[in-house]
């Protein structure tokens, strides 16, 4: 994709006049004329060769689908435009042909260039939707409705990931629940709108449970990776396409045109380390966003940024909207001195605010602070476990059925029919448990089409579901 330039109609309008003077024009710097429209670089890349003439002609194919849009609604417009610059034909020429005065061609040309640039700008901005759609529908589903405390950081992002300079791999670290996915997911829709990337993939990486042994390789979970891309990128490969074969194909694949890859849920430091380490060798112009819950050691070239909590005010904030949403409307009206309280105890992690006003809809919130209170100071993502278990007692038998079979899914999830069969539920015991587990944040829709949808659960909540069955607490 070229890079991004000014898309305005304003613009467009001195763009495709440029274009119309230049239609016979075959040089270097006729190559760009018209190069930031989507229209003319889907032209560009379905022809064989990319000479300076293939490359003239498939912006001069734009200008004639658009004549010819033209011409069948203003035919005299369109054969102007035709005569003056397809032709070459002089003012004087056309006004004979058309038996026009050369101020009626010179007002009527200027007006058949208006229509024109209308009709491109049109076009192009459909195939733009259409693009954008596409490279959203690559992302992993949306898990939040408002962000809040992040517009800096997502701004700080942004300007990095549609940079033509390094960094080429950047890792957002934190902590589980803090918002890592969040953020990269509503900064990445950003930098989709903008069209600077040809292709936008999301991988999320498969974490097995902590205790398993032994823990894969970082070799390994590299392979897993240029295995999805491959198939994702590449998928004429024959299946038996060597490991190394693969690679080399995406190494050209992301040195020549400009790819944003996305990496979700590292867990590891040497995993994440060894990850980027191999990434920048398929980087630039392409780029690598991973999140992480380790910072990975340093390279020249890469970037980390460490996710902080919220402030007090974006927590409150945060615990208002949430209440509201949920239909907790005491806590959402509430005052700040009366939520400040769960701030103070819980800190600023979206997660764990949002679990325990969720819990705090059942129970007492006072009871529920000064028993945490009373508790050896939690630190870190022990304080989600103290929560989650709370929590857990106040679920109906069928959502526990549910969160634990939940550990088995896939990187994608599982549907209906999926939960249906593992759980051992009815349908009339499965439907209101899925609300329930969504109404409490505990289950996310992992993807979903009209006609279709998968759920998933959080890493920090399979992780406790892990911890119950290894303590047959279940």
């Amino acid at each position: 994709m070229e890079q991004p330039k000014n898309f305005s109609l304003q613009q467009m309008h001195k763009d495709v006049h440029h274009a119309l003077k230049h239609w016979h024009t075959v040089d270097e710097k006729s190559e760009d004329i018209l190069a930031n429209l989507l229209l003319v670089q889907n032209n560009r890349r379905e022809a064989r060769t990319q000479t300076p003439a293939a490359r003239r002609l498939a912006t001069n194919q734009v200008l004639l689908d658009g004549l010819e849009q033209l011409e069948s609604q203003q035919p005299q417009a369109a054969a102007i435009l035709k005569k003056r610059f397809h032709d070459q034909q002089t003012i004087l020429a056309v006004s004979e042909k058309l038996h026009l005065s050369v101020d009626q061609v010179k007002h009527k040309q200027r007006e058949a260039l208006l229509e024109l640039t209308n009709i491109l700008y049109a076009m192009e901005v459909a195939v733009r939707d259409v693009t954008i759609t596409r490279q959203e529908s690559q992302l992993e589903a949306k898990s939040y409705t408002q962000l809040f405390g992040i517009s800096a950081l997502s701004d700080r992002l942004l300007g990095l990931l549609t940079s033509e300079a390094s960094p080429w791999v950047i890792t957002l670290v934190g902590i589980g629940g803090i918002g890592k996915t969040s953020l990269a997911h509503y900064t990445i829709c950003r930098a989709i709108s903008s069209l600077y990337y040809e292709e936008v993939i999301w991988l999320k990486v498969t974490n097995p449970a902590r205790h398993s042994t032994p823990l894969p390789a970082p070799d390994q979970t590299f392979q897993q990776l240029v295995n999805q891309l491959s198939k994702k990128l590449m998928p004429a490969l024959p299946n038996d396409t060597l490991p190394s074969q693969r690679l080399q194909q995406l190494q050209q694949l992301f040195k020549n045109q400009r790819y944003l890859i996305i990496v979700d849920n590292l867990e590891l430091k040497e995993e994440t380390s060894y990850l980027l380490s191999q990434l920048l060798t398929l980087a630039l112009p392409s780029r690598f966003l991973m999140t992480s819950r380790t910072p990975p050691a340093h390279h020249a070239g890469s970037l980390n940024i460490t996710l902080p909590e919220l402030s007090e005010k974006d927590s409150i904030t945060l615990l208002r909207h949430y209440a509201d949403e949920i239909g907790f409307y005491e806590a959402a009206s509430a005052s700040d001195e009366e939520l400040r309280p769960i701030y103070e105890v819980v800190g600023g992690n979206p997660f764990a605010l949002k679990q325990l006003i969720n819990l705090a809809k059942i129970r007492p919130l006072s009871t529920l602070l000064a028993a945490m209170r009373h508790q050896t100071l939690l630190a870190g993502e022990a304080i989600y476990h103290h929560i989650l278990k709370e929590t857990w007692i106040t679920l109906s038998d069928s959502a526990k059925t549910i969160l634990t079979i939940m550990t088995l899914a896939a990187e994608g999830g599982m549907n209906p029919e999926q939960i249906l069969a593992l759980s051992g539920l009815t349908e009339a015991q499965m439907w209101p448990a899925i609300d329930e587990l969504i109404g409490r944040s505990l289950l996310e829709v992992r993807s979903s089409t009209v006609s279709e949808r998968f759920y998933g659960i959080h890493r920090l909540t399979e992780l406790f579901i892990h911890s119950l069955i290894d303590n047959d607490d279940l």
